[in-house]
């Protein structure tokens, strides 16, 4: 069976405290996110991730019985990559980096993941070999990467702040699509102007440059083409911690069935609006369900799924 998507990066047991003190644990990284979004849309997705020994049964039963395809999933060491996210009123969050599994390579895909349609790329802390990317590019998939873990570094504390990545420029050039939110791009580029930093960033390498911007929806690069993607209102907030992961895999399901880039980020918006409706990957949407909120939301105009 040949994967329509294969997801790269840590899968993290996250300890969320949100703003009224109140303290939970929830499955946490780009790996696990876009993956179980992908497989609730209907493809064939795999993940390739290291986990420690105390990662809990019922998050890898949660990823196989949503038909993710684990065998890239590697229990080594005692501890799985875990941060502490606090949110305040408005949302905003403080992270800390409580523990770190071990680094991915490339010998760490499975044999069989190899002839993949799409790799996406979700470092949450630095490791994943860039290596990877290159050799999946190198053997025609469709790459993408979501850069946000080789923007952190930690302070003293174990704090996560923002930090510069310093080997963008060896990674790049092997990226087909590229999403993150403008702050991100702005730490790559030095852009204020998201568009700017699309530009910039699509110089580098990425054909396909997606900018998340929150409340503002998001802009999409295609070749040398900018479109603004408004957004898609929820019917309630809960959780945001997941969305820019939920429009991505949901962007690249689409893509790769119309190769419409536009047309993949109306429905990656549009199922990114689910995820805050819930917390944690309770609230992963099906395609009809995306489908149903785009023409209620007269934001159809291309999506026609067959």
């Amino acid at each position: 069976m040949t994967l329509n998507l294969v997801v790269v990066g840590h899968i993290s047991q996250d300890v969320i405290v949100d703003s009224k003190g109140r303290i939970h644990e929830e499955l946490g990284g780009t790996a696990a996110y876009s993956s179980l979004t992908a497989a609730k849309l209907g493809a064939q997705a795999g993940i390739v991730s290291k986990v420690g020994g105390d990662f809990k049964t019922r998050y890898h039963e949660l990823l196989s019985d949503h038909g993710v395809d684990v065998a890239g999933l590697t229990v080594t060491g005692e501890k799985t990559t875990a941060f502490k996210n606090s949110y305040d009123a408005e949302d905003r969050r403080t992270q800390t980096l409580l523990a770190l599994a071990p680094a991915i390579g490339f010998p760490d895909v499975p044999s069989h993941y190899l002839g993949a349609r799409c790799f996406h790329f979700g470092p949450i802390f630095r490791e994943i070999d860039r290596d990877i990317v290159r050799q999946a590019h190198d053997a025609g998939a469709l790459t993408s990467l979501d850069p946000q873990g080789f923007l952190r570094c930690v302070d003293e504390a174990g704090r996560v702040r923002p930090s510069r990545w310093e080997d963008a420029r060896g990674v790049l050039p092997f990226v087909d699509i590229y999403r993150s939110d403008e702050d991100e791009a702005r730490l790559i580029t030095g852009e204020k102007d998201p568009v700017k930093s699309a530009r910039t960033i699509s110089k580098m390498g990425p054909r396909i440059v997606l900018i998340t911007r929150e409340r503002k929806g998001s802009i999409v690069l295609d070749e040398s083409e900018a479109t603004k993607v408004p957004l898609v209102l929820a019917d309630r907030f809960a959780d945001s911690t997941g969305a820019g992961d939920i429009y991505v895999a949901g962007f690249i399901v689409e893509y790769l069935l119309t190769r419409d880039a536009v047309r993949a980020a109306t429905f990656g918006a549009c199922a990114a609006s689910f995820k805050v409706e819930g917390v944690g990957v309770s609230a992963l949407p099906t395609g009809n369900m995306v489908e149903a909120r785009l023409r209620a939301s007269c934001l159809n105009r291309s999506i026609n799924r067959s």
